[in-house]
């Protein structure tokens, strides 16, 4: 490989190595030998689009010579202070995904644009894993007729590490259903486990008894605490229960934003509650339960963080931003809903997103009297 560069030195001009400027030279001896020792394939575009120079990172990274790059189309937008993720098709097959960075300069009174690409296939493929190992440790909704459910997860805008987002939901006895949505602090291996861990102990404790949710917290916290399993986790244990002219929402929060309420008559608001303290910091501390009536029709959507929060903002400006995209969304089925939210979020995008919604049905008993 290392002789096949120094071969390709020469075909296009010298880099001075492959230059097509004026007097066939865009910078001194020593910025030569920085530009062609470089390890970023680094191109020179001129203001029609045509390479002006490549050095031999670049060309390797096309898989093509010097020649056949020199004074061709560069085939990808160059904005200065533009930084994005490109494919290239390798001419035997196969791509490969280059980070490319643009800088605008000026070479002997010619304007230039300065693209520098970085071969990060390898992180590519790796953040791909990660984002399928995630979406495995996430469940599948089951069959929770008569309710309607549907479920979104999307990862971060730029996924470096596994997320401790997630969501569940659960048919219980009684004709009531469970519904959990949490966030494990931090990216990392140990975060996605820890979720998984917590996700199921979740599901068994909210199935095996009839506990309240602050209860089944309590439990869960307490749990946690003697295996220690110390990492930060918020979450908003829910159930819902058959009431006689509706529906029943029990509830409780471990320092997670509040359920987002729709009706059919167009109402949209929070059912802001006191959120308790996070998973992981006082186990000990008493939890407690909100209760709130559901009308036939009503949809509740339960949330983590990433959907709205941004860091150059307060949060309640995501939350607000949030009823108004909900609101105006309401009338769609539920999965075109969450996915609505997902894509129109008013987060700023570097947090995954888990959101979960749930829709009433229009009577509490499949032809049952009502309790």
């Amino acid at each position: 490989m290392t002789s096949e560069r120094a071969s390709r030195r020469g075909e296009g001009g010298d880099l001075r190595t492959g230059t097509d400027g004026p007097g066939g030279d865009l910078g001194d001896d020593l910025g030569d030998l920085v530009v062609s020792a470089s390890a970023d394939g680094i191109i020179a575009v001129d203001d029609q689009g045509i390479v002006r120079l490549c050095n031999p990172a670049a060309t390797e990274l096309f898989g093509r010579t010097a020649r056949e790059v020199l004074r061709a189309p560069f085939g990808f937008p160059v904005v200065a202070g533009q930084s994005t993720q490109v494919e290239l098709m390798q001419p035997g097959g196969g791509v490969r995904v280059v980070e490319m960075r643009t800088a605008a300069a000026t070479v002997h009174g010619e304007p230039l644009r300065v693209v520098s690409l970085r071969d990060v296939t390898r992180r590519w493929h790796a953040e791909r894993e990660a984002e399928r190992f995630q979406r495995l440790l996430l469940p599948k909704l089951p069959d929770l007729a008569p309710f309607e459910a549907a479920a979104v997860y999307q990862p971060a805008a730029v996924a470096e590490q596994l997320g401790g987002d997630w969501y569940d939901a659960v048919p219980l006895p009684g004709d009531a259903v469970g519904a959990v949505i949490g966030d494990v602090a931090g990216h990392s291996l140990n975060a996605a486990a820890a979720m998984a861990q917590i996700r199921s102990m979740l599901r068994a404790l909210l199935y095996d008894r009839p506990a309240t949710p602050g209860s089944v917290l309590t439990t869960l916290d307490r749990t946690l605490r003697a295996i220690n399993e110390n990492l930060v986790t918020t979450t908003c244990v829910a159930r819902i229960e058959p009431r006689r002219h509706g529906w029943q929402l029990l509830w409780s929060s471990a320092g997670h934003l509040p359920p987002l309420l729709l009706t059919t008559d167009g109402m949209a608001e929070y059912l802001n509650t006191e959120p308790g303290l996070p998973l992981g910091v006082d186990p000990d501390r008493p939890r407690f339960d909100s209760i709130h009536s559901l009308p036939e029709g009503a949809t509740v959507i339960f949330f983590t963080d990433g959907l709205v929060e941004r860091h150059d903002q307060p949060i309640d400006v995501g939350l607000t931003s949030l009823v108004a995209i909900a609101d105006r969304s309401a009338h769609l089925p539920l999965d075109e809903l969450c996915q609505t939210l997902a894509d129109q979020h008013p987060g700023d995008g570097h947090d995954d997103i888990a959101i979960l919604a749930l829709r009433m049905p229009a009577r509490p008993h499949n032809g049952s009297p009502p309790q």
